[in-house]
């Protein structure tokens, strides 16, 4: 007999990629992203305008991002909830719930190669949420290229000194780092036959 709690790491996993491929793919492909900015005086004014727009282009994209690994971050941790409690495991917080659901499904996140993406995300929705603080400084020493200083294309639109936590950039292949991350999660806790845990984004 099938229970509820064997159906629902393929239903997470299915949800998680359905919102992958038909929210945030097409959303971040509607916003367009150019490469290096150019800031400083404009040959024209036509020129300042066209450089106003690509800075103000990246930045709504930038934020697009944020939000959506703030999206996946919160989704993962109340299907995790979800799972945890029909595992008679009542625990908070992303970090515990995690290791308390990976005991469940014996799964070890390192072998698997999912541990980093997976902490990261969670760094990652933490800055995105609070902005400066513990959590942004774990970030910048975890995975500094997350940072846009050294590729010049990001500004920061705001008046005066940008905080760290500001220039964090999230991109479209780091989302897809965290979704692959999640859905390889629940397919290795999917006890039904025919799990998927080679997924394809």
């Amino acid at each position: 007999m099938m229970v509820e709690a064997d159906q629902m790491p393929r239903v997470f996993q299915a949800n998680i990629d359905r919102f992958y491929q038909r929210v945030i793919v097409p959303t971040l492909a509607g916003h367009r992203r150019h490469g290096v900015l150019t800031v400083g005086e404009a040959a024209s004014m036509d020129a300042f305008l066209d450089h106003c727009a690509a800075q103000v282009d990246n930045h709504t994209a930038d934020e697009a991002a944020k939000a959506f690994a703030l999206t996946l971050d919160g989704l993962f941790e109340r299907q995790l909830s979800r799972w945890a409690v029909a595992h008679g495991r009542n625990t908070q917080g992303l970090e515990k719930l995690l290791a308390a659901c990976a005991q469940i499904a014996s799964i070890d996140l390192d072998a698997i190669g999912i541990s980093q993406d997976l902490h990261e995300l969670h760094l990652v929705a933490n800055v995105v949420r609070h902005g400066e603080g513990r959590s942004s400084a774990d970030l910048q020493a975890r995975a500094p290229d997350l940072w846009a200083i050294e590729t010049n294309d990001f500004v920061d639109l705001a008046p005066g000194s940008t905080p760290a936590s500001e220039s964090l950039c999230i991109r479209v292949d780091d989302l897809k780092r965290y979704a692959r991350a999640i859905i390889l999660f629940w397919g290795h806790a999917d006890p039904l036959p025919m799990a998927v845990r080679e997924p394809i984004l």
